[in-house]
């Protein structure tokens, strides 16, 4: 089953992230002080203009009225009217027979029936959340928003982690990720769903700023019969930094409110773009969270 296998992959992450050696100092953080200034230009732009001639006005053209007419016809009037009459009479048959005829209703009915079914309104499913995590010897708060139809979706997410700083001082470093990911199911049934993932990511750290192209999948499976569903998701960006984010977890589904908790796993590497120097972090954690599907 698809969901057996999501959930052994997941597990075999988390457990190599966890098992992931000390990190030597904090993700995206310069091990001594140094600045650097930027210049900026900005290109110039050359308007050019050119003179327009107006067009010469048109010549108007002295005529007599259309509508005089000599003196000497207007003892064709009442001629006119009794023709305008009898025109009249054949025109109002021809309406009265084509208003008195029956509409063709069969024809209708079935393009309006054909036209409904091809423009049927396609399900959509949205999915709000947040969650707390308690990751290494800091914390973090998440929230994700995901918007899915019956093979494609949009996932978002943003998470803020406050750590300890490395230097032994009072200082607390943050680092924040977000990410943005267009999903696309492989296998979709009424009672679960996996995705695979592909989107962009980006990571603020406390002396850089990345962004790079964000790999993943996702899958969700019921357990028989019962409202409980097991969840699993794995993203990796491969450049300018390493980041593999792991998780792991459990969901309960109370009508349109959701309980969801488990473990979390997540690698961070700047792959020295801060001061030459590699700096990693590796953390895991577990986390509880509140959503609404609907």
């Amino acid at each position: 089953m698809p969901s057996s296998k999501a959930v052994l992959c997941a597990a075999l992450a988390a457990s190599a992230l966890l098992g992931a050696p000390d990190a030597e100092a904090r993700f995206g953080k310069r091990s001594s002080s140094s600045s650097g200034s930027n210049n900026s230009s900005r290109p110039s732009r050359n308007n050019d203009s050119r003179p327009r001639s107006d067009s010469d006005r048109p010549r108007t053209h002295r005529a007599s009225p259309v509508r005089e007419a000599p003196a000497a016809q207007d003892d064709d009037t009442p001629r006119r009217r009794r023709s305008r009459v009898a025109r009249s009479i054949p025109e109002v048959i021809v309406a009265g027979a084509i208003l008195a005829a029956p509409p063709r209703r069969s024809r209708v009915a079935a393009f309006t029936r054909v036209t409904r079914e091809r423009h049927e309104p396609v399900p959509l499913l949205v999915r709000l959340g947040v969650q707390g995590e308690r990751l290494g010897e800091g914390g973090a708060l998440g929230m994700f928003m995901a918007m899915e139809g019956r093979r494609l979706g949009l996932d978002t997410r943003v998470t803020g982690i406050s750590l300890p700083a490395d230097d032994g001082s009072d200082e607390v470093d943050r680092i924040t990720l977000l990410s943005a990911h267009v999903t696309a199911a492989l296998w979709a049934g009424p009672r679960g769903r996996m995705r695979v993932e592909a989107g962009a990511a980006t990571a603020h750290a406390p002396d850089i700023i990345f962004v790079g192209p964000s790999l993943g999948a996702s899958v969700e499976a019921c357990i028989g019969r019962s409202p409980v569903d097991l969840e699993a998701r794995v993203h990796a960006v491969p450049f300018p930094h390493r980041q593999v984010d792991a998780q792991f977890g459990m969901a309960v589904h109370l009508g349109a409110l959701n309980l969801r908790g488990g473990w979390r796993a997540l690698y961070l590497n700047d792959a020295g773009h801060v001061d030459g120097e590699m700096h990693e972090d590796a953390l895991g954690g577990p986390y509880l969270g509140l959503g609404l599907t609907f």
